[in-house]
């Protein structure tokens, strides 16, 4: 669901208790980038906040603190374009987390407001200060048609992976798992390849058959070997 509330969460409610926002969202060299007042446009392996892939910061809505951001960071301009590919949690002081939004950003919350949804851009001090964020937030887009659970989801969204048809290769699969994020286990990784290997299945005994599926008793002894020198040469 793209959209929880807990029960009884409304934007008054929301005004009052929401205390911090998480923020996660892939972070793709070509669509994000960060910019020094000294330096420019930073090109390296590893950028702030940067984790196997992923962009995750913590923020106090009350102070306009970046929680996570470390000093020798410096001073650092971040535009993102995020499109509908980020997930948003909101907590109260207690770190409960009261609403999750997974979808286009809320720039009713997150700078710029202008943006409709496409771009996170944060002016960030060195001490992790946020200089834009707004004076006046706006919770409207966490609660409008939202689902009130008694739990929320603690789900990050991802990029697809699979889709209708094979039609990726076995490095584009590897590419993908590896920027799995860290509460996935290598037991996601397992089911996926399962699922590539019995796809790949299909397709060759459809094309040794002249497209016809069988049974496992009519599969041809020479098929599960095929299926494997296709895996490995791939």
């Amino acid at each position: 669901m793209k959209k929880q509330c807990l029960f009884g969460i409304d934007e008054q409610k929301l005004q009052k208790e929401a205390r911090y926002l998480i923020i996660c969202f892939p972070f793709n060299e070509e669509l994000c980038t960060y910019t020094s007042p000294w330096q420019g446009e930073l090109y390296q392996n590893k950028y702030p906040l940067v984790s196997k892939g992923k962009w995750l910061g913590i923020v106090d809505l009350t102070s306009h603190q970046l929680l996570n951001w470390k000093p020798s960071y410096g001073d650092l301009y971040l535009q993102a374009n995020v499109r509908d590919s980020g997930t948003y949690f909101l907590q109260d002081k207690s770190k409960k987390v009261l609403c999750k939004l997974a979808g286009y950003v809320p720039n009713g919350l997150i700078p710029n407001p202008n943006d409709c949804g496409d771009y996170i851009r944060l002016n960030i001090q060195g001490d992790g200060l946020i200089e834009n964020w707004p004076l006046q937030p706006a919770f409207s887009e966490f609660v409008e048609n939202a689902l009130e659970v008694g739990q929320i989801d603690m789900g990050i969204q991802e990029e697809p992976i699979f889709s209708t048809t094979v039609e990726f290769t076995y490095h584009q699969l590897m590419s993908h798992l590896l920027q799995l994020p860290n509460t996935c286990s290598w037991k996601s990784g397992k089911h996926c390849w399962k699922m590539l290997r019995k796809e790949w299945k299909r397709m060759i005994l459809r094309r040794n058959e002249g497209g016809v599926e069988h049974s496992p008793r009519q599969v041809p002894r020479q098929a599960p070997r095929q299926v494997r020198l296709l895996t490995h040469t791939c």
